[in-house]
């Protein structure tokens, strides 16, 4: 097992509050390494299970999706932003907000933003300064469709956005790709990424175009009754997205994965690990995602399980920068786990 050297950076931390999920939320890189990442913060004090529970709703309604910057490749941060009351993010009964009409906009303008949270979208053409939304994704016949921000953009200018709608029994765990040809104005499913298991789920698909044209999608896949067997699946398609078929396992376990196409060709595959000892991991690919190199360790110094949904950039000097939520085992304050923050890992491999 290889551990990378590796720079920790704290991104976003407070001592009462519950920072967590950047891959739901969008992380993006722009020209002259600024990035921008998206996080949700709500009010926690670690005094009970209950405040740590991923469901649970404060009472002072502060949970939120904030924004924060970085112009020197994540190393400093400016002051968070709310972008987003967040009132409900689990899958029951929709939020009661007002949703703006569509609006155009040019998916392949280098300071394009999109975010992408459950069927809500908020669009940017300035790197997230003036933020348009929340415009409604439809569900398309589903109880729920819970969108992400990874998307891709096509040569002819659509861009198709990773969603996981329920089974038919209401279960979670039917990956898509739903794709819109007139720059936001309607959605539509593409494609199925895959279709329904009997034993686990699979949710959160991450996207890459490679060189050759081909579509990647790293796919996390855990059981139903027990949560801590998780693990990342690879499906490509060869026709645009339109159709996919099973290509590789990225890994033993570890999961969500997100998948980055890095500057010399090979495909960076980032990952939580929620097995002990609780950390962040990576391996890559050298053939387009036919096989996984062997194993690094981002970092193993997690407090508890509940860390990870990395997503990860390249930097203009050819690093990488990792981003993910964490809690640290030395943390004074402990409730499975300590503190939840916003970190992020600068490395080479």
């Amino acid at each position: 097992m290889n551990k990378l050297k590796t720079e920790n950076i704290i991104v976003y931390r407070k001592e009462n509050e519950f920072s967590a999920w950047p891959r739901n939320c969008g992380v993006y890189k722009y020209k002259g390494d600024e990035i921008v990442v998206n996080f949700f913060t709500r009010t926690c004090y670690y005094q009970t299970k209950e405040e740590v529970n991923h469901g649970y709703q404060p009472p002072d309604n502060s949970s939120r999706i904030m924004q924060i910057r970085s112009n020197d490749g994540g190393r400093t941060w400016n002051n968070p932003e709310k972008i987003m009351s967040s009132i409900n993010l689990g899958q029951g009964k929709p939020d009661e907000i007002e949703f703006l009409p569509p609006k155009k906009f040019d998916f392949k303008n280098p300071d394009f933003m999109l975010v992408a949270i459950k069927n809500k979208l908020l669009f940017s053409s300035d790197r997230g300064k003036n933020i348009y939304g929340p415009c409604r994704l439809p569900l398309f016949g589903y109880d729920f469709n819970w969108a992400r921000p990874d998307y891709l953009v096509r040569d002819d200018g659509s861009l198709i956005l990773f969603s996981t709608v329920n089974y038919a029994d209401g279960r979670e765990g039917k990956p898509i790709a739903i794709i819109s040809k007139n720059h936001s104005i309607s959605w539509e499913i593409l494609s199925y990424i895959n279709y329904e298991k009997n034993d686990y789920m699979q949710i959160m698909p991450s996207g890459v175009i490679l060189p050759s044209g081909k579509m990647l999608c790293a796919i996390r896949c855990q059981r139903y009754r027990h949560g801590f067997s998780f693990w990342s699946e690879c499906y490509v398609s060869e026709d645009y997205g339109r159709t996919w078929n099973f290509l590789s396992r990225i890994n033993d376990i570890g999961s969500p994965c997100h998948l980055l196409l890095l500057d010399d060709g090979r495909i960076l595959a980032t990952y939580g690990y929620r097995s002990y000892p609780f950390g962040v991991r990576c391996s890559f690919s050298e053939d387009e995602g036919k096989t996984w190199k062997n194993e690094f360790i981002i970092r193993d110094d997690g407090g508890s399980w509940d860390l990870g949904y990395p997503v990860s950039v390249q930097l203009d000097n050819g690093d990488i920068f990792s981003v993910y939520y964490f809690n640290d085992s030395t943390d004074k304050i402990q409730q499975d786990g300590g503190v939840r923050y916003i970190a992020g890992s600068i490395f080479r491999i």
